[in-house]
Order: structure tokens, then sequence, then C-alpha cells
């Protein structure tokens, strides 16, 4: 395991796991909390709102997902259970026993594989935008932004289309904030490549854990925004539906999309926070 200590309350490095070589980083002390990113995208958008909020409470862990950021490459198909078991040697590396998760969108596909197949490891467990059965479904949006990213050089396309599926009308009417958010991951150093999207979509779109979901034994939360376009709130409710102790909310209003933890970051902090509490 490589470590970089910058101060007491902050570390990073990489670690091997399962195959892959993880990066991560650990801020603040108490309680850990894996935050766990969805698809294409690395940990350093968990660094806008949530890091600073609970690192004041707990261990905050977050990562890159193998195929993004700073972490390596699969080169070969996988599935989102492999993505879980890539958790597995991330906790053992660090020394942790037992963790509370976060996990979005595609993240939460794979705290709920990790969930399901290591009850041991998992203390409270929130989910938010996420769905329990892509498998099912004929035709995704993700399979267009699949194809977008693969024939789109300039990258812009693939941004519309994202943008439009994961943000709120009132989001994309201003203007600056679009273009704000544009140029903060325009400037990501490490931008997730055509091939790797790929593998993360395949894995994405073969997720089925709606009949194993009763195995979830972690007092669990499930959160989606009114607004959602992606995961709208029946299909997030579905995986509500299937954790015997897990608590449904749907957050409402203007920014309740499925970037919850961007756009609505202090209802998301305050809803999960209370969680984490009682």
């Amino acid at each position: 395991m490589e470590t970089i200590a910058t101060n007491f309350l902050v570390k990073k490095g990489k670690v091997s796991s399962n195959g892959q070589t993880l990066y991560w980083e650990s801020h603040g002390t108490g309680e850990p909390l894996i935050l766990v990113m969805g698809i294409g995208y690395d940990s350093s958008l968990w660094g806008l709102h949530q890091v600073p909020f609970f690192s004041q409470h707990f261990q905050t862990i977050i990562f890159d997902n193998r195929d993004v950021g700073q972490s390596s490459l699969a080169n070969t198909s996988y599935a989102i259970k492999d993505m879980a078991e890539d958790m597995v040697g991330l906790m053992k590396e660090l020394g942790i026993k037992k963790s509370h998760f976060i996990g979005i969108s595609m993240g939460g596909m794979i705290c709920q594989e990790f969930a399901i197949n290591h009850p041991e490891l998992v203390h409270k467990l929130i989910l938010t935008g996420t769905s329990a059965a892509n498998e099912l479904a004929s035709f995704d949006p993700i399979n267009i932004w699949n194809f977008v990213k693969q024939n789109d050089k300039e990258g812009l396309t693939f941004a519309q289309q994202q943008f439009i599926w994961l943000f709120s009308d009132s989001f994309l009417r201003n203007h600056k904030a679009v273009e704000q958010t544009l140029q903060l991951l325009g400037s990501n150093p490490n931008p997730v490549s055509p091939a790797a999207y790929k593998r993360q979509v395949n894995a994405y779109l073969k997720h089925n854990t709606l009949n194993r979901l009763n195995k979830i034994k972690a007092p669990t939360l499930v959160l989606v925004g009114e607004q959602d376009r992606l995961t709208p709130p029946w299909i997030v409710k579905e995986v509500a539906d299937g954790i015997p102790a897990s608590k449904f909310r749907i957050i409402k209003g203007d920014g309740a999309s499925h970037v919850l933890p961007l756009e609505r970051p202090d209802d998301f902090n305050k809803a999960v926070f209370s969680f984490l509490n009682e």
C-alpha cells in the first residue's frame, strides 16, 4: 500500500485490490464512512460538498472506481459485483473492519452488491438515485450516453446529454452554473476514456439485484430527488421496497435532481447525517 500523508487528518494513496490499483483519500477521524461515485466520474466530485461536511464527524473515505480517475484501467469486461469486491480489498488494506456507505447512482448499485455479499462489513447504508434492475429494461439512457461517448470527439454533446438527464430544469436555466460545472469537469486531469466508459456501461446495464435485496441487513436510507429523470422516484422506491430495514425519502422542490449531493447538498448532507446519528 502506497500512502502519502498530507497532515494528520488527511491521507491519500493507492492500494492493490482484486487485481486493480485503487486511488483513495481519507479525511478526518471517527467512524469510517466510504463514499462511492457513479458511472464515469471519479471521487473528486465528493470533495465539493460531502467531504468538507462529513469529515468533521467521520473518517470520510473517497476512492476512484476501476477505470476512472487515478485508479487502474481494467482492460477486460467486468460486473458491478467485481467493483464491489474492489471495495473489500480497499477496506482490508486501510484496516477498516466495518463502515457506513454512501452510494450514488452506479455507486449505489455497487453498494447493493457489497451489502448483499458482505453484510458483516456494513454498518449503515445510504443509497441515492439508484436502481436495482437495469437488466430488465429493453432500452436505457446509458446506452445513448455510451454511443455519444464513443463518437463525440469534442465531448460537448456528451456533456449536454448527461446534463439534461442528471440536473434539474432550474439548473439548466442557470447559464453561469452550467458553464462553471462544464469548466470544473473539463479541468479534470484524468477524464474517463471511451473504452473505460464502455466497460462501466456494460456492467451498469447488466446490474440486477431485485430478487436479492432482501439479503441486505444493514439499516438503509434510500433517497431520491423528486425531479430525478434518470432514476425517477418509482424506480428508486423499488430498491427501498426490496430492503427489509430501509427508509425511503423523496427530496422535493427545485434542484431535486439525480445529483442531489451536487444540487441540493445541504438537504442531502442533513438527511444522511440525521440517519447516521439515529
